[in-house]
């Protein structure tokens, strides 16, 4: 039964601009619409250059139905929006919408307003169809301001302690960008229809766990109805996919907005008959139209389909036990791995330790008996047709289950972890940059470099000493791997220069882009950030030169040597 996620909160929503207009008579009306007292300032280009660079890593832990849609051009994906805010104090936010008209987007209350940091957001860009690519944001359909929203006077009226009733709300843009984009109806569903429902839903946003600008789609199995307005769901979310819709998919029409979060499941607010009259109000008093439709075909082409739902691979792990980087007692560990293929299995096999089980079936486990430290578990799928997928990802076994991978629950440095771990990526990189061994022999054949040459060993900095962090050095060579690796993947130069002695796979020259803070003001480190930092250049190393996807998704935003 998949782990249900318990985190869904909208980014850095901050201070915004005060005050409300209620329209006369609504004062008693918790559906009346209430609105910013001066619009909104017009939202710059750099608005989403500011929030991509401050686009932060977390993580939903497996099973992590999500998959990437990519190119987002396709119906209904371009309908999605990402919606990038920024309050009045400068800090931003980024949150999801659908484009239910030409200019109109429904999305959450608490993605305009929000009475603990101050009320409305002060300024909101809004992006159909946000891709990805390259390391680059891609904006296929342009993108618009907002000029005016709404949200119930219910949601203003709770102040602090809202009332999700009325998380919901619309946004008009300045420009329709759903004549190319195009959008989607609202669809108010009975109950008898979702008792014993046959049809697929998905939920669709921009989670902030995923690269700034990427679109995600996540199955939804379980849907239950909780009182009048409102659906328990075990879709897969997390801040950033607050206001993304529920789809139905055979009528391809929204019928619930993610809002929020419970510990026992995420929680949808429905679209109901009060929800439809308010989206009516706003548009008859802002002068909006709200209905479906399709993006035009291009001149000569096919009308665009639905984006597909898996990856070019035909491959990906839907289920991985233990969770990856997960925590558990020594003694008896069950590993296993669940796959979903395009075409029938030959082998599926998974190995930690020095056990190994094999299968041709879509899930395979076996019983490992293992001691306290660190390990690493890989997972290959292979198909009749010859494609291959690889996934690898770490535990940690310990009697002391607030124990990580490189810190102990105390948040103590794991001294030989980390110095492990660096060293590996250190000679990793120098050996597939540079042809420089870390034992002075040729390794061409089995891990992949630029270099036509092997060049002698070097040391490797140690940056875990008996005093703990050394924090010039670990300074140094975190930002060594990170800037280095931006560069080679993605042309994202640490200095604005191009560096011909560093080989890159892109084809242009993008522009800095800001580290993480590895340490406090006062030199004490942030085990977080420097876990987070640690494990993207681990899991992008591996995909880079292995295939080993991370997520059970194949990254197709990120080139790799294991596909040629």
């Amino acid at each position: 039964m998949p782990r249900w996620v318990v985190a869904l909160l909208v980014a850095l929503i901050g201070a915004s601009l005060n005050g409300v207009l209620v329209p006369t008579g609504a004062a008693t009306d918790p559906q009346a619409l209430v609105r910013p007292p001066a619009g909104f300032a017009a939202a710059q280009p750099a608005l989403l250059a500011q929030a991509a660079e401050r686009a932060r890593y977390q993580r939903i832990f497996p099973p992590d139905d999500r998959v990437r849609v990519t190119p987002t051009t396709s119906f209904p994906a371009s309908a999605i929006v990402l919606l990038v805010g920024e309050t009045a104090d400068r800090r931003l936010f980024s949150c999801s919408g659908t484009l239910i008209g030409p200019a109109v987007v429904l999305t959450a209350a608490h993605c305009l307003y929000l009475a603990e940091t101050g009320g409305w957001v002060a300024r909101l860009a809004v992006v159909p169809g946000a891709d990805r690519q390259r390391g680059q944001l891609v904006t296929p359909f342009g993108t618009a301001s907002a000029t005016d929203a709404s949200v119930p006077r219910g949601w203003v009226e709770g102040g602090t302690s809202p009332d999700k009733t009325y998380d919901f709300g619309v946004v008009l843009l300045d420009r329709p960008l759903g004549l190319q984009a195009g959008s989607l109806p609202l669809a108010v569903v009975a109950d008898s229809e979702l008792e014993n429902r046959s049809w697929p839903v998905t939920t669709a946003g921009y989670p902030s766990d995923k690269p700034f600008g990427t679109l995600w789609f996540a199955p939804v199995g379980r849907l239950l109805v909780q009182g009048d307005d409102f659906f328990l769901t075990d879709a897969d979310w997390i801040e950033g996919v607050s206001g993304g819709p529920l789809l139905r998919e055979d009528t391809q029409s929204v019928f619930g907005i993610a809002v929020a979060e419970s510990f026992v499941a995420n929680i949808a607010r429905r679209v109901t008959p009060d929800v439809v009259r308010f989206v009516e109000r706003f548009c008859a008093d802002a002068g909006c139209q709200l209905g479906a439709s399709r993006p035009p075909a291009p001149p000569g082409g096919p009308e665009p389909r639905p984006a597909p739902p898996s990856p070019g691979v035909g491959m990906r792990f839907v289920a991985v036990e233990p969770a990856r980087y997960a925590t558990v007692l020594p003694g008896r560990v069950r590993v296993s791995v669940q796959v979903e293929s395009e075409r029938p299995l030959r082998e599926l096999a998974v190995r930690v330790a020095s056990y190994e089980a094999r299968s041709n079936q879509p899930t395979v486990s076996l019983d490992a008996w293992l001691d306290p430290g660190n390990y690493t578990i890989e997972a290959v799928a292979r198909d009749t047709s010859g494609r291959e997928l690889r996934t690898i990802w770490d535990i940690v076994v310990s009697w002391d289950l607030g124990d990580t991978l490189w810190f102990d629950s105390q948040g103590r440095p794991k001294a030989e972890a980390v110095n492990a771990t660096v060293r590996a990526l250190v000679e990793a990189f120098r050996w597939h940059l540079y042809g420089t061994s870390w034992d002075g022999r040729d390794h061409r054949g089995t891990m992949p470099t630029h270099a036509q040459a092997v060049r002698p060993p070097e040391p490797v900095p140690v940056l875990v000493n008996a005093d703990g962090f050394d924090r010039e050095v670990t300074v140094t060579t975190l930002r060594a791997l990170v800037e280095a690796f931006r560069w080679h993947l993605y042309g994202i130069s640490w200095d604005g220069a191009p560096h011909p002695e560093v080989p890159t796979h892109a084809q242009r020259l993008l522009p800095p882009e800001p580290v993480d803070t590895w340490f406090t003001p006062e030199g004490q480190p942030i085990p977080e950030a420097i876990t987070g930092t640690l494990r993207a250049l681990q899991e992008a190393f591996r995909w880079h030169l292995y295939g080993a996807t991370w997520d059970g998704t194949p990254r197709v935003d990120m080139p790799t040597h294991a596909w040629g």
